[in-house]
């Protein structure tokens, strides 16, 4: 039976354990991953991860709950910056600021990002696209001519969804011949060009 940590010292371990869980999977992978492994990399022993967890899957699940904590914690974040922007420059910020989380400690999430069968398992991501959702609502208060658009939802989620996974296969490519900064602008040049031609139809 496992337990959970009530006290600071046990939840202190849990979160070593976690980290030591997303290190192991960044080296060897969700397959290569073993329990042994990742007690090395948390430095503590084996009993100790399964006093807490049950198995390798509970640790996954462990680690996509703290990486979807961590994502919606930057998007809150950013949202009182960027909701001042123009949906342009939205886009470019949001992107940027995505990429620092997932780059930060050595690249670790952005190493385990690589995982896509593992992190649309184990990661909430419901709780992202309603931080997203809440942002977006903030800046359509600040900019309300975009609610004129008719497919708003629709085009808001592929370029949510697009962006993301292009941003992603970009910062694991060895040499993908051009700057980040110029994949950012490129998405966000691609999300204003869309709502300018748009509103322009609308407005004839």
């Amino acid at each position: 039976m496992t337990r959970k940590p009530k006290q600071n010292r046990s939840q202190n371990t849990v979160e070593t354990i976690v980290q030591g869980a997303f290190i192991a999977l960044a080296k060897h992978g969700a397959e290569g991953a073993t329990t042994r492994q990742i007690a090395e990399y948390a430095g503590v022993g084996v009993g100790s991860i399964y006093e807490y967890f049950e198995n390798k899957e509970a640790i996954f699940s462990a680690m996509g709950q703290r990486f979807s904590r961590e994502l919606v914690g930057v998007i809150q974040g950013a949202t009182t910056n960027v909701v001042r922007l123009s949906l342009r420059d939205a886009v470019y910020e949001l992107i940027a600021q995505t990429a620092e989380f997932l780059k930060k400690d050595d690249e670790l999430y952005l190493r385990c990002a690589r995982e896509s069968a593992l992190m649309e398992k184990h990661v909430p991501f419901g709780a992202v696209y309603r931080a997203l959702a809440d942002l977006f609502v903030q800046h359509a208060i600040k900019h309300p001519e975009i609610l004129r658009l008719n497919n708003l939802q629709t085009m808001s989620y592929i370029f949510i969804n697009s962006g993301i996974a292009t941003m992603i296969r970009y910062l694991n490519h060895p040499n993908p011949g051009f700057s980040f900064d110029d994949l950012a602008k490129g998405l966000a040049d691609m999300a204003g060009h869309y709502v300018e031609k748009e509103l322009q139809i609308i407005n004839k």
